[in-house]
């Protein structure tokens, strides 16, 4: 009898492992997360709803395939649509930093600097992100807003963080550069 019921646990186990799906284990989401590191179209939005209406992710994967979705959003300009999946992510897991990051993004693409500043701080805070493009992406914020010697200071952190960014180099050269200009003026 006890040798049934360890038999009966043990599949009842397997059963459930079998329900529990991330995605990489489900064709939509990860199709979702491919096309928003290049969403050069549309295209991907339906595999990220796809995912979200009908896969059964952890909930993790169901709020970073909304923040994908949301990249593909805003990617084509649909603003409104991008800040509402990041959103929805947030509501998911309000603790996962690369949808601050992205919710970020479009509050700089509605220049919404301060907004921007606010979701790449909590970022950086939450610590769970490549913190060199957190930083980089205050800068960018920093600089909207005029901030130029917390700009300077954001970039310099990126660069500790990561010494190749050619495109950090650039962009603390020209601001301190433009600083220069402003100075001798």
């Amino acid at each position: 009898m006890r040798t049934i019921s360890l038999i009966t646990l043990a599949l009842l186990s397997l059963h459930a492992l079998a329900q529990n799906k991330t995605s990489f284990g489900t064709d939509n989401a990860t199709r979702c997360y491919q096309e928003s590191n290049a969403p050069l179209s549309t295209h991907g939005l339906s595999f990220c709803t796809k995912a979200i209406k009908y896969e059964d992710l952890l909930i993790g994967d169901l709020a970073a395939t909304h923040t994908n979705r949301g990249i593909i959003f805003s990617a084509n300009g649909e603003l409104k649509k991008a800040m509402k999946d990041h959103r929805k992510a947030l509501l998911i897991a309000p603790k996962m930093g690369k949808i601050y990051i992205n919710r970020g993004n479009v509050f700089h693409q509605e220049r919404k600097y301060d907004l921007a500043l606010k979701d790449y701080e909590k970022a950086i805070e939450l610590g769970n992100v490549p913190l060199d493009i957190a930083h980089y992406n205050r800068s960018l914020a920093l600089i909207k807003l005029k901030h130029w010697e917390n700009a300077i200071l954001a970039l310099e952190t990126s660069i500790e963080i990561n010494p190749e960014s050619k495109r950090v180099r650039r962009k603390l050269e020209e601001l301190k550069q433009s600083k220069n200009l402003k100075k001798a003026d």
